[in-house]
């Protein structure tokens, strides 16, 4: 309908035109799903090379590693936001208003998916600067997280464009950028800078039903709780929560203007980036690629049922890396 209309109009047109729909047989079955599990990875999966003949030489990569939910859920089944609501009661280096703002914006639902957003842009800014601008490895790298309304998981990926010869470089260049923001902290003009493009685009993609459909899905599906009729009010004195319709959704700008540089690191540390956590693949190109790697590998990766597929890792002896 386009237009003012009123609900009761709504609803006696859906009476008219559709009627009361029973639910079909199996309805319960049809809202239960298998959760997806990170599991161990088999021995030699977890960081991998692949070779390809071509006759144009060049290689990507990718870094991948567990993040939470969208709604703050992790793979392990904790709810981060029973330890955040625990954090912020115990934040005694805030005044008592400031407390009572922080503690009110991080039990917001969408709490976790704004600071992961924050904290995406920002890491995007540092590969950028650093692989591609101060040490020449690639022209291309980003950082992509993909979170979820149903699943109690997430996971961030790492992409990286590179030559055979610099991209083993512009990997090691890409962990010690995600891993080195405490020795490096973050400074307001980057979460600045990060909040304005995320504003710009939530602006810019308002206009688009695509995404008026991404916001509105699952807001009253019983399977993902927290998008229901949640809202933030503020005043100059008061902050305090009410419920409401859509305003979950509206609350997006506020969140945005209200994060501080503790709560991008409050989501920060909920990736999981040390090795052991970190899944990675170097694809290779080229005339000469794979060549040097020895014929005993080669016929492992045959029996294994692998072709092509070289395990790698910190250390390894049994794999040369290609050299241009």
């Amino acid at each position: 309908m386009v237009g003012d209309f009123l609900e009761e109009d709504i609803e006696s047109c859906i009476l008219d035109y559709l009627g009361t729909v029973k639910p079909t047989k199996g309805f319960e079955k049809t809202q239960q799903y298998s959760p997806i599990l990170f599991s161990t990875a088999p021995f030699g999966l977890q960081h991998q090379q692949v070779f390809l003949k071509d006759t144009d030489e060049r290689a990507c990569a990718y870094i991948a590693g567990p993040a939470p939910s969208r709604w703050g859920f992790t793979f392990e089944g904790n709810d981060l936001f029973e330890s955040v609501g625990n954090q912020s009661s115990n934040d005694h280096n805030l005044g008592q208003s400031d407390t009572n703002l922080q503690g009110q914006i991080r039990n917001h639902p969408l709490f976790f998916a704004v600071a992961l957003g924050l904290l995406a842009e920002i890491i995007n800014s540092r590969l950028f600067t650093t692989v591609r601008d101060s040490l020449g490895l690639t022209y291309d790298v980003s950082f992509e997280l993909n979170l979820f309304d149903r699943l109690k998981l997430g996971w961030y990926v790492i992409s990286v464009t590179s030559t055979p010869g610099k991209v083993h470089k512009a990997v090691d260049a890409c962990k010690n950028v995600l891993r080195g923001l405490h020795s490096n902290r973050i400074v307001p003009r980057e979460l600045d800078r990060a909040r304005r493009t995320l504003l710009m685009r939530h602006e810019a993609e308002i206009k688009s039903n695509a995404y008026w459909l991404g916001l509105l899905s699952h807001l009253q599906a019983p399977s993902v709780p927290r998008k229901l009729h949640y809202s933030l009010s503020f005043n100059f004195y008061l902050c305090f929560v009410c419920y409401h319709d859509i305003s979950c959704i509206k609350d997006l700008t506020l969140l945005y203007e209200t994060a501080t540089i503790e709560d991008a690191y409050v989501a920060y540390e909920q990736l999981k980036i040390d090795e052991n956590s970190l899944y990675s693949c170097i694809g290779v190109a080229g005339a000469q690629a794979g060549e040097d790697v020895s014929a005993s590998l080669e016929v492992e990766e045959i029996d294994e049922g692998l072709q092509g597929v070289v395990p790698m890792g910190r250390g390894s002896s049994t794999v040369t890396r290609p050299t241009t």
